[in-house]
């Protein structure tokens, strides 16, 4: 190929983005991301002395090429007294000396006599009739004369058009086009770049900043030739937090059916797919036996209730199988509490994320999926026949959820962004930013209980929430300052305005997503971070100590958990009364906790487990917490959160040879409720405090605090089963 250009010219202006369009043209065409032609096939000529010096190095150019020749070039053009184009060199002069110049039909002649298939001539100039200076003239006539059969030529100007190269620009306007056009890619067009592609774009582009529209001839399918490579890339689009949300409940249910991966109860075709998706109702009845699990319930109970339920295609799981699936699920519980063994939930929600809060988040899920296409009334009856959901308001609350409560949610960066005047984006912006939002975005992070890399949905809402509340406080203030009247004082109502409206679609977001979501999102005090980061702890504590617990029943040993524990306790029955009493007990049911403490800063505290009111059983716990105890205030700490424990009532049997035996005679859950449980909390917390004076929350989801682990590689082991007596 040959770059020909004169920049410097005796009787024409001076063309200094001549110069640039050489050495940027030969970049492009040499380089391995757009011509990829080799160095010694791309030929400069730079202000030619003669036209020899450009006749033979078109010359030579066309004898080599074997595949494709190109000849461009750049200067002033000028007509001859007959009408045919001429390129004007640096001795040229309009009118006369016309042997100082190039006849470009010279030019054609040595193109079309190459063998090259593909020949292409692009022709940036004018003559020297341009009314300004730093104009470059041209005449549509021109462009008809270009055309050469079996190539593809393309001219700077049209009809009564002057091709521009403005005083100061880079480049001449036509090969800054075409410059940009190859640099950066064609949108929406094919690679690698065709002549035709290119030359629309660069049409379009000049058309719309009001310069002269170029022209091309083609002939022989010389529209389809191609030079470069297409650097345009389509843009990964930025997903919705509606899309990201759905990412995070596809994560959650592969990651809870990996653990059952091999179990032939829930194989392809073993779930009927008129409840929901199968990877939905599959990992809901994981979520499921390992809350039953939690809750004390046998194998043979669990194993009879998915026998009855309306899940499975017919025939159904056989006893084996259904016995299969619960040992996977309990052995996955029995590790590390079968949730947080799901790596996409390592971390989130800490220890309030327990078996129940998979459950009910999943659930929550399925009902509203399940809204789409079914009426709120049977979408509460199925809550109530399938699940066994008995509270109404919780029917209502689940039916009413919407499916996808980020669909419309708005980008508030782009909405100050897309604002007609700039100064409102601009002071959105910086109180978004450097005014407060930043700092409210950097706390808000750090005392997350998860980690931010998993739930993405939940970073970027929580994001938005933490600065357009700091946002709208710093933009209050700035109002308060402006005077009435004030110019500026409207720039900062409509910033204020479009954070205010934020805000409210936040809160309609998070109004529509589940209770867990809303549990991960919320902003949480100095006393919840400090809660977090020491259960992180006592959970590490626990993990390193996991074979080392005791417990009295092994067979329920999964259920007391050791890695994200669940408080467990046990009362150990004496005789055949107490047996007798806690039988009638399980089956009335209803047992009730009591506290006895002095004041939130006592040393100790005592809890008590009885049937309310003088119940017949008379069977009375007691537990006694030393508060000057790690362990001891770790545990309570760790029954507040978790709002419930789970009572086993053992019989003990020692015989002549003092062999013990103990037998589960049932199993009891207990609700704390929410003043219960922020009372224990409170207490827990003070004594933490009261033994590691100035400690704090971690600054990470996933660190502990130092001064806690101390004290509990000191202490005795935890007793996560407890014996009350």
């Amino acid at each position: 190929m040959v770059l020909i250009g004169a920049d410097e010219y005796q009787n024409f202006p001076g063309l200094p983005a001549v110069h640039n369009n050489l050495d940027r043209l030969a970049e492009l065409f040499t380089s391995p991301q757009a011509g990829g032609l080799p160095t010694g096939h791309c030929v400069t000529v730079r202000n030619p002395a003669d036209r020899k010096d450009v006749l033979d190095a078109v010359y030579q150019a066309a004898s080599e090429a074997t595949d494709t020749l190109v000849v461009y070039f750049a200067g002033h053009g000028m007509p001859s007294p007959d009408g045919s184009l001429y390129l004007a060199l640096g001795h040229s002069e309009q009118g006369r000396k016309l042997y100082e110049s190039v006849a470009y039909s010279d030019l054609r002649a040595e193109v079309l006599e190459s063998a090259a298939p593909r020949k292409v001539v692009i022709l940036d100039c004018c003559y020297s009739g341009a009314a300004l200076e730093g104009y470059m003239g041209g005449s549509d006539e021109f462009a008809a004369q270009t055309a050469i059969e079996g190539t593809c030529v393309m001219t700077a100007s049209a009809a009564t058009q002057a091709a521009m190269a403005p005083l100061g620009a880079p480049f001449t306007a036509f090969t800054g086009e075409l410059v940009r056009a190859v640099s950066e890619g064609i949108p929406e067009v094919s690679d690698p770049l065709d002549m035709d592609s290119l030359y629309r774009h660069v049409r379009r582009e000049l058309a719309a900043k009001g310069m002269p529209v170029p022209r091309q001839r083609a002939g022989d399918q010389g529209h389809a030739i191609a030079l470069f490579r297409n650097k345009w890339k389509r843009p990964r689009a930025k997903p919705t937090l509606a899309a990201l949300r759905e990412e995070w409940f596809r994560a959650i249910r592969e990651g809870l059916l990996w653990h059952v991966r091999d179990v032939p109860a829930l194989g392809k075709g073993r779930l009927r797919t008129d409840f929901g998706d199968h990877g939905l109702i599959g990992s809901l009845l994981i979520a499921r036996i390992a809350v039953r699990l939690a809750r004390g319930e046998s194998r043979a109970r669990i194993c009879d209730w998915l026998a009855a339920s309306p899940f499975f295609t017919a025939p159904g799981p056989d006893g084996d199988e259904l016995n299969e699936l619960i040992a996977k699920v309990q052995f996955g519980f029995e590790q590390d509490g079968l949730a947080t063994t799901v790596v996409v939930l390592d971390g989130l929600g800490l220890l309030s994320w327990s078996p129940e809060s998979t459950d009910m988040l999943l659930l929550e899920y399925w009902a509203a999926q399940r809204g789409r296409t079914m009426p709120r009334t049977r979408v509460e009856r199925e809550l109530r026949e399938l699940w066994h959901s008995t509270d109404s308001y919780v029917h209502a609350a689940l039916s009413a959820l919407p499916s996808s409560p980020l669909e419309a949610y708005p980008d508030v960066w782009e909405r100050l962004k897309g604002e007609p005047d700039f100064r409102v984006g601009n002071v959105g912006a910086m109180a978004l930013g450097r005014l407060g939002g930043d700092r409210a975005w950097d706390r808000w992070m750090s005392t997350r209980p998860w980690s931010i890399l998993k739930a993405r949905h939940l970073v970027s809402l929580g994001g938005d929430l933490a600065r357009c509340q700091a946002a709208q406080r710093a933009l209050g203030r700035l109002l308060d300052q402006a005077p009435p009247g004030d110019e500026f004082r409207g720039v900062l109502e409509r910033a204020a305005e479009i954070i205010r409206e934020q805000l409210e679609c936040i809160a309609l977001a998070v109004e529509g997503m589940s209770a867990i979501e809303y549990e991960l999102l919320r902003e949480r005090s100095l006393d919840e971070h400090f809660q977090d980061s020491c259960l992180v702890t006592f959970q590490q504590h626990l993990l390193e100590r996991r074979y080392q617990l005791f417990t009295p029943f092994p067979e329920h040993a999964a259920t007391h958990g050791t890695w994200g524990p669940l408080p467990w306790w046990s009362i150990a029955l004496h005789d055949e009364r107490e047996q007798r009493a806690a039988q009638e007990l399980l089956a009335r049911g209803g047992m009730q906790l009591g506290v006895t403490a002095k004041s939130r800063d006592a040393d100790e505290l005592v809890i008590t487990c009885q049937e309310p009111g003088p119940g017949p059983s008379r069977i009375t716990a007691r537990l006694h917490f030393d508060l000057h105890d790690a362990v001891h205030a770790c545990e309570l700490l760790l029954l507040a959160r978790r709002q419930k424990v789970a009572v086993d009532f053992l019989s003990e049997h020692i015989d002549e040879w003092d062999d013990r035996e103990v037998n589960l005679i049932g199993t009891f859950p207990i609700d704390l409720g929410g003043d219960l449980g922020t009372t224990l909390a409170d207490i827990a917390t003070h004594a933490l405090r009261r033994l590691m004076p100035g400690a704090s929350g971690s600054a990470f989801h996933n660190e502990g605090v130092a001064s806690l682990d101390m004290l509990l590689k000191s202490s005795r082991l935890p007793q996560i089963c407890r014996h009350p007596r």
